[in-house]
């Protein structure tokens, strides 16, 4: 998983061709990744004892986190100090985007936000190649580090069916 923080493109000059894999998944594919979703809608929806919950936030100051980590085309884990953590659902699936991707979000202020963009990366020799659509976010739902592990491991098992 990829733990790195991009505030922004700064000096980032883009050299290289677009690639994004667009073979349709299959349908064992397509029902281990339902089969993950739904895993994870249970591991949100699991009782918490009361000084757990929170509401899903719009925005995260950058300040807030220090990492994220991609899990899969459609979430991305957000990293705080201490025990912090939102899971973020982008509003769609993003074609190209894997473990192995660096996001790299143009913020415009100091917040990452519902409805901003990104686009994954990769290193390639010579510098940087863009490897996904464009990619939205959703809403940043808190999450205990144990719901983290549990979405983590279930979109692993998710991968190896």
């Amino acid at each position: 998983m990829n733990r790195m923080k991009w505030v922004g493109f700064g000096a980032l000059v883009l050299l290289g061709v677009t690639g994004c894999a667009s073979g349709k998944p299959t349908p064992e594919q397509e029902a281990a990744r339902q089969a993950a979703a739904e895993t994870i809608d249970q591991i949100l929806t699991t009782p918490l004892a009361t000084e757990e919950y929170a509401k899903p936030v719009r925005c995260l100051s950058t300040f807030e986190y220090d990492e994220m980590d991609v899990l899969d085309d459609q979430h991305v884990l957000f990293k705080g100090t201490g025990d912090r953590m939102w899971l973020n659902k982008l509003r769609n699936r993003c074609v190209g985007l894997n473990t192995h991707s660096t996001p790299v979000i143009r913020l415009r202020n100091a917040q990452v936000c519902n409805l901003d963009t990104f686009q994954a990366m990769e290193t390639v020799i010579g510098g940087w190649m863009r490897t996904s659509a464009t990619c939205s976010l959703g809403e940043f739902v808190p999450v205990t580090p144990e719901q983290a592990k549990a979405i983590e491991a279930a979109i692993k098992e998710s991968r190896q069916k």
